[in-house]
């Protein structure tokens, strides 16, 4: 299988993460549209015997979503998975929402406290529950996830959270890779009971325009789910009330099916091949929705459909001959939205400008999705949260990266001036070199009292974000010159260094930093500095004022005399 094939490419996310880790990690980086796999092990693997049953817990603040799963990886052949890891799903999701925090294990006991404060506050709109192995899967793993899903419904007091799962088995994985390769993974041939009422044509396109009825796209996504938007920038987000949008469509088909053609946009569907020539019906070879998912998957979760004959709905066909041509179709049926991928912003003039900068530097800087390149650390995606938190607003990085790159102030804020490449290779070195010392204290087989602490706080989901934050401007105390956290840089007798170069040599400072912060904060609430700039600024005044007063923390003088020439202020 083609995913295998290039997850065994993955040497060393193997040795850092062990075989079955770094599969599971792997596979969700396909999953989650990730391609910052490494961060992604370290920040959602709970490596843990007492771990509660959850092997991976990741939560996206930003699209009001947790996903857990339970991991298993055979090193034989297999007719199927074993149900009763599937099974375990429920122990996990009773600790997610009710189990005594004193009794969870440290390194897990604030991601789950800051799920349950966002379930409480209303933040999150769904759970999805996965089991993820590397066998075919089996209808009894299946049912062995219903039952979770169910189990946890009746533990949600909230009805509102909407709970998913999903048995990522060796064929649906390497359908999730196949999708990366191809705008269209459904190549059925679909019927439309109807013939087209306009149709309009160019050297390039064909499109046609039906009337289609609500039941015939809420059975289309019945049938085929998510599958249907495999080109789209984002999928169905869901209904309910905290989908204000999407619970108006509901809303619309059910109460005034009548006046529905005129109230929504409609959809556009992308498709390899048109047959017109049958009476009464057009039948269309392959099938992805690039406009209206969240209308495909409003009607299409309904649970009353015997109104829907009676919804009529504005539907373009277009069928394009030049691949080329296809993603400006995706992308300016999308701009008007929303959305969850850092696709849009492929064609920005800033972004590839900033391409063409880090050539200079030696540097392939990704402007597009790339999961087969992840280990590109070099991408809109993975500098959008280092540069932001580096900037000070560790608050809104926190929220997650998609939350980002949705958010056109922010983005601006990111990416608008010229001197952004170095800028941002300082803020994502001084980034991974936090991930790497915290790499080192999981690989120490014995932790002192400030080890095991600094353990605790990166169990914080909004931890790592304030700590760059804070360690930013430490820079100006070991410089020794005032720093502007909007434009300190990498100098340029530097920037030709690779990141993990430069991550390696900021380690030493991240690590001083680091035991100095524990010590401050003692067994205080990290939280609560994450959610008040003015204890904020307190604590960074005392870390800074502690380098500044002894130079003890720093023997080797020459890691200095290098740092000041390393960073740029401008």
């Amino acid at each position: 299988m083609k995913y295998l094939e290039k997850f065994y490419e993955q040497e060393e996310l193997i040795q850092r993460f062990t075989e079955d880790g770094a599969y599971l990690s792997w596979v969700m980086g396909i999953y989650l549209d990730r391609d910052d796999v490494d961060e992604l092990a370290s920040d959602c693997l709970t490596d843990s015997k007492n771990d509660k049953k959850i092997d991976f817990i990741n939560v996206d603040e930003g699209l009001g979503k947790i996903t857990i799963a339970q991991g298993y990886y055979s090193t034989k052949e297999r007719d199927v998975a074993p149900s009763n890891k599937a099974s375990d799903l429920n122990t996990a999701l009773a600790w997610l929402t009710s189990g005594d925090l004193h009794d969870i294990p440290e390194n897990l006991r604030e991601i789950i406290k800051s799920c349950r404060e966002l379930m409480e506050d209303q933040e999150i709109s769904s759970i999805e529950i996965l089991y993820v192995h590397n066998l075919p899967e089996s209808e009894n793993c299946r049912k062995e996830l219903e039952t979770a899903a169910n189990h946890l419904k009746s533990l949600l007091s909230d009805e509102d959270i909407e709970v998913k799962y999903n048995e990522l088995g060796s064929s649906s994985i390497e359908e999730l890779y196949i999708r990366r390769e191809s705008p269209i993974i459904i190549r059925d041939k679909i019927s439309i009971p109807v013939k087209p009422i306009y149709t309009e044509s160019s050297t390039a396109w064909d499109a046609y325009v039906f009337s289609v009825t609500g039941d015939w796209l809420s059975n289309l996504y019945k049938s085929h789910a998510d599958k249907l938007f495999s080109a789209n920038y984002r999928g169905f987000l869901g209904a309910g009330k905290r989908k204000k949008i999407n619970n108006a469509i509901q809303q619309s088909a059910e109460k005034d099916s009548t006046n529905f053609w005129v109230f929504n946009n409609g959809i556009t569907v992308l498709t390899l091949g048109v047959d017109t020539s049958q009476k009464n019906v057009t039948i269309i070879e392959g099938i992805s929705i690039i406009n209206g998912a969240q209308t495909t998957g409003s009607i299409g979760s309904l649970r009353r459909t015997d109104q829907l004959g009676a919804v009529k709905i504005l539907c373009c066909v277009i069928k394009c001959n030049d691949p080329d041509l296809i993603p400006q179709i995706v992308k300016a049926n999308n701009s008007q939205n929303s959305i969850t991928s850092w696709d849009v912003y492929s064609n920005d003039p800033v972004q590839i400008s900033l391409k063409e900068k880090f050539l200079q530097y030696g540097k392939d800087y990704s402007v597009k999705r790339g999961f087969d390149n992840f280990n590109n650390e070099l991408s809109i995606f993975n500098v959008s949260q280092p540069v932001l938190a580096f900037e000070g607003n560790y608050r809104d990085a926190s929220r997650g990266k998609n939350y980002i790159l949705q958010n056109n102030t922010l983005y601006e804020q990111i990416f608008n001036r010229e001197s952004k490449a170095r800028h941002i290779l300082l803020a994502l070195s001084l980034s991974n070199s936090i991930y790497a010392v915290k790499s080192k204290i999981l690989n120490k087989s014995s932790l002192n009292a400030n080890e095991q602490q600094a353990l605790y706080l990166f169990s914080n989901l909004k931890f790592k974000m304030l700590f760059l934050s804070l360690l930013a401007r430490t820079l100006s105390i070991y410089t020794e010159k005032t720093l502007d956290v909007r434009i300190a840089a990498i100098s340029q007798e530097y920037a030709t260094k690779s990141v993990q170069e430069l991550a390696r040599f900021f380690e030493f400072f991240t690590e001083i930093v680091l035991d100095i912060m524990v010590t401050h904060l003692g067994d205080k609430n990290i939280t609560e500095y994450a959610n008040d700039k003015a204890k904020f600024e307190v604590l960074s005044k005392e870390v800074n004022d502690t380098i500044a007063a002894s130079r003890r923390f720093v023997q080797d003088t020459s890691k200095i005399d290098i740092l000041k020439i390393m960073i740029w202020n401008g």
